[in-house]
């Protein structure tokens, strides 16, 4: 029988298993896995992370689409096993993780990562807002957005709502300090949203060094209503002609983002979750050993207030 590596995450719920999920083994993977065998790996620890993103696993992957939380392994075995039918023996490695009650959102898809993941600075990939705290986002009044639940929020429990009148734009700032002058054009920022209607023509992000310096992108509105993830290079921020002043990448203090409506009609738009991710700078010896992604019919709710085991299980049969 020919030899074969396999892995596999397994979900439990009040220490019942509830799903399992089959996984890419990554090019990255298959090199570190390389290295540890030979000894030139001198970070054993791992992480799992859970995310939002639908997109297709492959070889070529180096994180989720759309990370929302990631956990140290806190458990790490052997597991051999050989089947009294076959005589095939697995010599596996499983890791374990748990996922706190605190922590809620639809899971999609799952990596495994080394613990250590920066590229070759320290501008690495980061959650900047889930949207779920209103209180930090105000308008130029001071006035705070609503929550809502409705339409299913994938990360947490609630979606931060936007609206815009016709032909008009709509805004939040959020005090935050974000130094993006280790992030080149290359890198990108993803937001996740809910587009409610086609009257949206864009939604756009903006960093301020002040109160009128600011770099602004914009994220074009779809042709389609529903859930979206959609990413862009940091090119369309940097050089977006939408610029005001001459902010400094080293100072940005506040942060905003807002809808802009088309003469149709009013808009309204539901955000979930925006993240910068660190493309060009990738260390393959930090890169995602696995990715799972879950069919429709098998996303798995991670729900508030409940505890959730996950296991990674790597094995080898021959």
């Amino acid at each position: 029988m020919d030899n074969k590596i396999f892995g596999e995450y397994v979900f439990y719920e009040d220490g019942k298993e509830i799903h399992r999920s089959k996984n890419i083994l990554t090019k990255f993977g298959k090199r570190y896995i390389t290295q540890y065998l030979a000894g030139k790996n001198s970070s054993p620890d791992k992480d799992i992370a859970i995310g939002i993103g639908s997109t297709a696993a492959t070889v070529n992957d180096t994180q989720l689409d759309f990370e929302f939380y990631r956990s140290a392994v806190n458990l790490s075995s052997v597991d051999i096993q050989t089947s009294p039918l076959t005589g095939v023996s697995t010599y596996g490695v499983v890791y374990k993780t748990t996922i706190p009650v605190d922590v809620s959102g639809i899971i999609n898809e799952l990596g495994l990562f080394p613990s250590t993941t920066f590229g070759t600075t320290d501008y690495a990939s980061k959650s900047i807002s889930s949207f779920e705290d209103s209180r930090l986002w105000t308008d130029s009044a001071g006035n705070s957005p609503s929550l809502v639940m409705n339409s299913s929020p994938k990360i947490g429990a609630y979606y931060l709502s936007i609206d815009a009148a016709s032909s008009q734009s709509k805004n939040y700032f959020y005090d935050f300090s974000l130094d993006i002058s280790g992030y080149s054009a290359n890198d990108s920022m993803t937001l996740a949203y809910y587009q409610s209607d086609l009257n949206l023509d864009y939604i756009y992000f903006r960093a301020y060094d002040s109160n009128n310096n600011y770099y602004e992108m914009r994220y074009p509105a779809e042709s389609t209503i529903g859930y979206k993830v959609k990413p862009l290079k940091l090119n369309n921020l940097y050089s977006s002609g939408f610029t005001s002043g001459t902010p400094d990448q080293n100072s940005i203090v506040k942060i905003s983002i807002g809808v802009k409506a088309k003469s149709s009609g009013a808009t309204n738009v539901l955000l979930d979750g925006l993240r910068i991710n660190d493309e060009d700078s990738f260390r393959s010896d930090y890169g995602m050993i696995s990715r799972s992604v879950l069919s429709p019919n098998n996303l798995i709710t991670k729900s508030l207030g409940k505890q959730m085991d996950i296991e990674y299980r790597l094995g080898l049969s021959f």
